[in-house]
């Protein structure tokens, strides 16, 4: 029954999203009947591929559509007009300006890719229809952009109208559920330090090497990175939200920020060597558990945080029983910014809620959108250009006007699936909803629409099929299967004015699409297979590089780069030791990173001596060595983190030394930052001791060249 939960007790929000697309449907269809548009079922496949849970990411998915559709429709008369002798020459032309849209989408994110997308297999969809009788290459394209318009205005106006601001909501929950989250796990750090004792830190010695648990640090990470994703689309269903998207961005860089403190902190404190005083953190744990159970309340948790940070402040200015180590000062200093970031977040919520916050920030590129890398783009327009090739081979060789279904469908599954880190298992989910689909509409259209004698009655048998559709959509586990079904059904039911499939029509139907699916599945499986361990190390590779790019951009751009690479590592497909080990090494490749702009940072403010400043500079030029290549040496990383230890230890005392209050306590700060940038090299380097995820030397060379 747990697996028939979406179907059978459907959340409030899917039944929302359900009916949403019943409506978009039927709308759409009648639209298209009175119109009396040549291919109406166009139109309902428009719909099935559009519509989207969020009405602000289906308005702004809509626009991306369409002008996809009519870059396609241009091109597709382009090259009809070229190529329309040979279908050889067509099918060359074809191929290329597809794999130039996939590697194009390949290189960006969200709906520009998808817009890339569309201008590729769409123009697979207009230039082989219109090959068969090349003159109607301007009515079919115009037909193809007239119906996707009619699709994307009424998915939208629906969407917007009848769930209004559902996508803000989803912002404003999710952000309060990420707050919630930190809240918690900075409590639960909180408490666990206020209970430290020194045989705790005898144990973290001794546990060097061993590997905390991460999940929980990539689930904070993952709601953050989702947040901002929703963040982006908020103001197309709720256009009161412009004024507020400034700061929800700069919120939403606050929190990834603060969960890059708590980690690196966690790291510190883990492998810390000898005793150190853990109770300044604890001054944190009342705020953070008021902050988990209600982040709306601002007033108090402001209130919290503020008295956290003076208690914290007071413990600092106190003079201890013993000399304070470097560890003592990594638990004040961190402790300190946590408390500040942690009211600045509030207030920034607390601003969110309750103000009006100024104009929109329309200019420039959000930290959070980051482009893949070159050699996996090339790799996956390698791929769909092979996939499309072997389409290509067969339709043009052969007079069969129903392969012109399967080149089309082809074009399709290479385009959407060649994207993923697995195509095979996305050709294998299209041919599942295939399967389904094509059970589905056979009985609908050999059984229940000759019964059908009117648009009412055509709603009655279509629309069961689409709520049900609709519902699996909206399910995670289901979502593909949901949406490649709906689309497939709406293909082969057909529904026009006055028109159904026979039953040869149907079946030639059904045969190419199940053709298209072999060819691309077999394409995929055959060129350039790349295992999940090959990719996982080619990504944990490519975040590594980041390192050797230097330290001088700004540190949100470098974060959330990184984490964003973090996010896209396809732990998922491997189960095996290197599942957590791999995924760790990032997320302290991260933490490197970080703390050595911290370092640069306050070493620069603190105004240091010659001697000390060219001891740091050679040190993280040494760092940006270590990494020029992706996999160092654990050797190699010993001995930089010793270095970097050093480099702690002597800033420390230099800083101790200022007359200044400020130029010390920036001096503590670069003395902090050193000592946590030793420590995630520490951790990184614990990563590398297993030999699932280092291989050979030879293999680790192989892979950095």
């Amino acid at each position: 029954m747990a697996r028939l939960q979406w179907l059978l007790a459907p959340s409030s929000e899917n039944l929302s999203f359900a009916v949403r697309t019943c409506v978009s449907v039927a709308l759409v269809l009648y639209l298209a009947f009175w119109l009396q548009l040549d291919n109406a079922y166009w139109a309902f496949i428009n719909i099935a591929i559009l519509i989207q849970p969020l009405p602000g990411y289906l308005v702004v998915r809509g626009f991306a559509r369409l002008v996809g559709t009519v870059v396609a429709g241009i091109v597709s008369i382009m090259l009809i007009a070229f190529f329309a002798q040979s279908y050889t020459l067509f099918s060359f032309a074809l191929i290329g300006w597809v794999s130039a849209m996939v590697f194009l989408a390949s290189l960006f994110r969200n709906n520009l890719s998808y817009g890339f997308v569309l201008a590729g297999y769409v123009t697979a969809i207009i230039g082989v229809r219109a090959m068969g009788d090349p003159t109607t290459v301007f009515s079919v394209a115009m037909a193809r952009t007239a119906e996707t318009a009619l699709a994307t205005v009424v998915a939208a106006a629906v969407s917007v109208l009848l769930a209004p601001g559902t996508t803000a909501r989803k912002y404003l929950h999710g952000r309060v559920e990420a707050m919630r989250a930190l809240g918690g796990f900075l409590a639960e750090r909180a408490r666990s330090a206020s209970e430290a004792t020194d045989a705790d830190n005898d144990d973290a010695e001794q546990g060097e090497h061993s590997h905390s648990p991460s999940a929980s640090w990539f689930g904070l990470i993952a709601k953050t990175i989702n947040l901002e994703q929703t963040r982006l689309y908020a103001r197309f269903d709720a256009p009161g939200f412009d004024q507020h998207e400034r700061m929800a961005r700069r919120l939403n860089y606050e929190l990834l920020s603060l969960v890059s403190e708590m980690a690196s902190l966690h790291t510190y404190l883990r492998r810390s060597r000898g005793p150190v005083d853990r109770r300044p953190l604890a001054e944190l744990t009342e705020a953070a558990d008021q902050l988990n159970q209600d982040p709306n309340d601002t007033n108090a948790l402001k209130a919290a945080f503020g008295s956290a940070y003076e208690r914290i402040q007071r413990w600092a200015w106190h003079t201890p029983s013993r000399p304070r180590s470097i560890g003592d000062w990594v638990v004040i200093s961190r402790a300190l910014d946590l408390a500040n970031q942690m009211r600045a977040a509030v207030v920034k919520h607390e601003m969110l809620l309750y103000e009006r916050v100024g104009r929109t920030d329309t200019h420039g590129t959000s930290e959070f959108d980051a482009p893949t890398h070159i050699r996996g783009s090339l790799r996956t327009t390698f791929r769909a250009g092979i996939a499309m090739a072997a389409g290509a081979a067969i339709w043009a060789t052969h007079a069969d006007p129903a392969l012109a279904g399967t080149m089309v469908l082809l074009s399709v599954l290479t385009t959407l699936f060649a994207l993923g880190d697995n195509p095979e298992a996305g050709a294998r989910g299209f041919g599942v909803a295939v399967c389904i689909a094509g059970a589905v509409a056979f009985i609908v259209n050999f059984w229940l629409l000759p019964l059908a004698n009117s648009y009412a009655s055509l709603m009655l048998v279509i629309l069961p099929v689409v709520f049900v559709a609709a519902l699996a959509m909206a399910t995670p586990a289901y979502a593909l299967i949901g949406r490649v079904g709906l689309v497939i059904f709406a293909l082969l039911v057909h529904p026009a004015n006055g028109a159904r499939q026979t039953f040869v029509s149907f079946a030639e139907t059904f045969m190419g699409i199940c053709l298209a699916v072999l060819v691309a599945l077999v394409a995929f499986k055959l060129v350039l297979p790349i295992s999940p361990r090959a990719l996982l190390r080619e990504r944990t590779a490519h975040i590594l590089r980041e390192l050797a790019r230097g330290f001088g951009e700004r540190r949100e751009h470098f974060e959330t780069r990184v984490y964003e690479r973090i996010q896209q590592l396809p732990v998922n497909a491997d189960q095996g030791a290197i599942h957590s080990d791999a995924r760790q090494a990032a997320f302290s490749a991260a933490n490197i990173g970080l703390e050595a702009r911290t370092l640069m940072l306050f070493a620069g403010r603190a105004a240091f001596t010659r001697q000390a400043q060219d001891s740091m500079h050679s040190t993280l030029d040494e760092l940006q060595q270590l990494f020029a290549h992706s996999y160092p040496s654990p050797a190699r990383v010993a001995k930089v983190r010793n270095d970097i230890d050093a480099l702690a230890d002597n800033l420390l005392a230099e800083a101790l030394a200022f007359k200044r209050r400020r130029r010390r306590r920036y001096g503590v700060r670069a003395a902090v930052g050193a000592a946590l940038l030793a420590s995630a090299l520490a951790d990184y380097a614990a990563t590398r001791d297993d030999p699932e995820l280092t291989g050979s030397a030879e293999e680790d060379l192989a892979h950095a060249t």
